[in-house]
């Protein structure tokens, strides 16, 4: 069974602190210059001493990390289950089969307030230089991976690692997410029968991604000779709706006036754009880069109006909830929860509003997974240096909840799982991978 979409980043949108003043907003015409080639593919290691932080003969100290989703009830009804009993639960099974390599884990949470601007970086701080952890596992938002992988040079297992990213890392860094850099694989898809020839295309990112835009997205429309018409890059502050609506808006008319038909969205524009869409009647195809944003406007709170998705479609990772990987560690949570026996189901199919504890589940059997095939193959000898040439050597892998194995090495610390498209089902008000 394959699911629907992946929820990645549920609270982007969250109205949280005080907004910040306007900053403008940059749209531009007639294909915007962009760099000579696409960098997602430029992989250099980042330094991994012969160190070992947090591990001692007979343990690893390991790092969790969270949303901490009490604190945004008052604002949002989001429950993803209990993510620390959930990471316990895991790690338990592992210490209870000897550990890796006669090393048990010592779990360190760290719960990030995902309302307070400082909560990543207090998380970070947390988990690397209070608690000294060897590596630290879990989702984490765009750049917050910087902290753990840069500034305090921590292994990472997670986030959204990208080519630019991953060129400033100094200390061994890991995931199953790319953060935009698929499109370079992935945009080919959007233009399969010529789906693309004789429209009119309009590319929209929010500042944080426009590296993405530049050195992936718009040299791989150039490569496949498909024209962009215009370009636009919210400036402002995300959690500032008021003045979202109003670039948003800025963008619309200009798209408009040019004649747009079809609009590119990346990154974190992929919500709220439509959003502001269906407030008007102009009616553009839209195409998402990330199908656990396009999926995140179905759920957000607020009417919808279909007719805003129709022939939209978007890239995404297939998954498939019931492999085998992944119902391992449904049984081993049942085991450990009675309480969710049953209940560990995949997000995607379960109706808004409603807890999903399968995407804490999902977060912890992955990270966890891949953290645990790592050291195993690193050997008893644990440093980073091990770690990351353990990783560069890991080859195909079943990272659970996918359905396409992941495949580790030097030019692909990300995985390289492929991306698919999926295309919006009216009837069903949801995206589905499309036929092959």
């Amino acid at each position: 069974m394959t699911s629907h979409y992946r929820w990645r980043r549920p609270l982007t949108l969250i109205a949280a602190g005080v907004a910040l003043v306007l900053a403008g907003c940059s749209v531009e015409s007639d294909d915007p210059p962009a760099s000579s080639s696409p960098t997602s593919n430029a992989f250099p290691a980042p330094p991994a001493p012969a160190i070992s932080p947090g591990v001692t003969a007979d343990s690893i100290k390991i790092g969790f990390v969270y949303p901490d989703l009490e604190v945004v009830k008052q604002y949002v009804d989001i429950d993803h289950g209990d993510y620390q009993a959930t990471f316990k639960a895991l790690v338990d099974k592992v210490n209870a089969a000897g550990g890796i390599h006669g090393r048990k884990i010592i779990p360190v949470y760290g719960a990030v307030d995902v309302i307070s601007p400082a909560g990543a970086q207090e998380t970070c701080v947390k988990l690397t230089q209070d608690e000294k952890v060897f590596a630290v596992l879990g989702s984490l938002n765009a750049e917050d991976a910087m902290c753990y992988v840069q500034t305090h040079k921590t292994a990472l297992v997670g986030g959204d690692l990208t080519a630019e990213r991953y060129a400033k890392a100094q200390a061994p860094w890991v995931s199953d997410l790319r953060g935009g850099d698929e499109l370079a694989d992935g945009i080919e898809l959007f233009t399969a029968d010529k789906a693309l020839a004789g429209k009119k295309l309009a590319v929209v990112a929010y500042r944080d991604d426009q590296a993405s835009v530049d050195k992936v997205v718009l040299p791989a429309l150039k490569r496949l000779q498909i024209p962009v018409t215009e370009t636009g890059i919210l400036d402002a502050d995300i959690s500032d709706a008021a003045a979202v609506s109003q670039q948003f808006n800025v963008f619309i008319q200009k798209f408009r006036a040019a004649g747009v038909d079809t609009v590119l969205l990346v990154g974190g524009s992929q919500l709220q754009f439509p959003a502001e869409l269906q407030k008007t009647d102009y009616r553009p195809r839209l195409m998402f880069a990330g199908t656990s944003q396009a999926g995140a406007y179905l759920a957000s709170p607020g009417e919808h109006d279909p007719a805003i998705l129709t022939g939209a479609t978007a890239l995404g990772l297939v998954t498939n909830y019931s492999e085998p990987a992944n119902a391992a560690c449904v049984a081993t949570l049942e085991a450990a929860l009675p309480a969710l026996t049953g209940k560990l189901v995949d997000p995607a199919t379960v109706p808004s509003g409603q807890p999903t504890p399968g995407t804490s589940e999902s977060v912890a059997c992955r990270y966890l997974t891949l953290f645990q095939a790592i050291t195993e193959k690193a050997g008893k000898d644990l440093t980073y240096q091990s770690f990351q040439q353990a990783a560069f050597s890991l080859g195909s892998l079943q990272v659970p909840t996918y359905r396409d194995k992941a495949t580790y090495s030097r030019e692909t610390p990300h995985g390289a799982i492929p991306p698919r498209l999926f295309t919006f089902d009216p009837a069903k008000e949801n995206f589905f991978p499309a036929a092959s």
